[in-house]
């Protein structure tokens, strides 16, 4: 590829701009003519270092600002973390005080009443509510977290009254059969009639079936049914509920049908009534 000729300067050009610049050299030595133009220029520089600086600074402050703003945001839901955590454990310990006062009170209300010392308390951990409410199977189950040996058949205590028996026992639970289970008898007796009352199926109902005519009964209704003492297992004389309704099942057989006076699904607390005092 062909590289092209250096063009000729006239030396003159040299010998003008030399010129010149010594003119403008002399001029600026001699009268200053540059002073205004480099104290502009000075000046410029230090307008822009300032405002360079002054940005620099700025951002330094925003950026600083923000990283304060920020840690006080983490520290403020830290603080409200501890708050809410220390909130939640005092909740938790005034309401477990409140159940140890309410387990006491209970049975020292159960001692006095039943006249038996062997009374453990439970609290209740679920109910079949699917059976309870529409089927045969009415039973309830109670936190046993400390694995005391529990006996089946035992009585079971909830508001002011008996409400079932023991069942079972397994893991950490034990197994109430409620009255209104059809599979529970319970002896029963009230100002006219013993009977051994089954279960209905229907929550808080139990019945008898007694060989006499419900003329014979009629004025009854409302009267309190109270255990018999009979079969062993529930002591005598304790209120389970009141006459609701008598029906006749047929010429000779009269349905006594009984409310009972503890509703499970109301209670919270249970006890275990262990060997009776009172017993006939």
């Amino acid at each position: 590829m062909a590289t092209s000729t250096p063009k000729y300067t006239p030396v003159r050009h040299y010998a003008i701009g030399f010129f010149l610049s010594a003119i403008l050299l002399y001029s600026d030595i001699t009268y200053g003519a540059f002073t205004p133009l480099r104290g502009l220029a000075n000046a410029s520089s230090l307008y822009a270092q300032m405002i360079s600086n002054g940005l620099l600074e700025n951002i330094s402050n925003t950026f600083y600002s923000f990283q304060k703003n920020r840690n006080l945001v983490i520290e403020n839901k830290e603080l409200q973390e501890q708050i809410l955590q220390i909130r939640t454990r005092d909740f938790i310990e005034r309401k477990n005080s409140q159940e140890k006062i309410k387990i006491i009170d209970f049975q020292k209300e159960l001692i006095s009443s039943l006249n038996n010392n062997n009374i453990h308390i439970y609290k209740i951990a679920s109910i079949d509510l699917r059976n309870y409410l529409c089927c045969s199977t009415h039973r309830i189950f109670l936190q046993n977290t400390k694995n005391v040996s529990m006996e089946r058949n035992v009585p079971v205590f909830a508001g002011t009254s008996f409400i079932g028996q023991t069942k079972d026992t397994f893991l950490d639970f034990i197994e109430v059969i409620l009255f209104s289970d059809t599979s529970h008898v319970l002896p029963v007796k009230s100002n006219f009639f013993y009977c051994d009352a089954r279960g209905k199926g229907k929550p808080m109902l139990i019945s008898c079936l007694l060989d006499q005519n419900n003329a014979d009964f009629q004025d009854q209704i409302g009267d309190k049914v109270y255990t018999s003492g009979l079969g062993g297992i529930f002591s005598k004389d304790v209120e389970i509920g009141f006459i609701s309704a008598i029906n006749t099942v047929s010429i000779n057989e009269t349905e006594i049908l009984i409310t009972l006076k503890t509703n499970p699904l109301n209670e919270i607390f249970y006890g275990v009534i262990g060997k009776e005092t009172d017993e006939i």
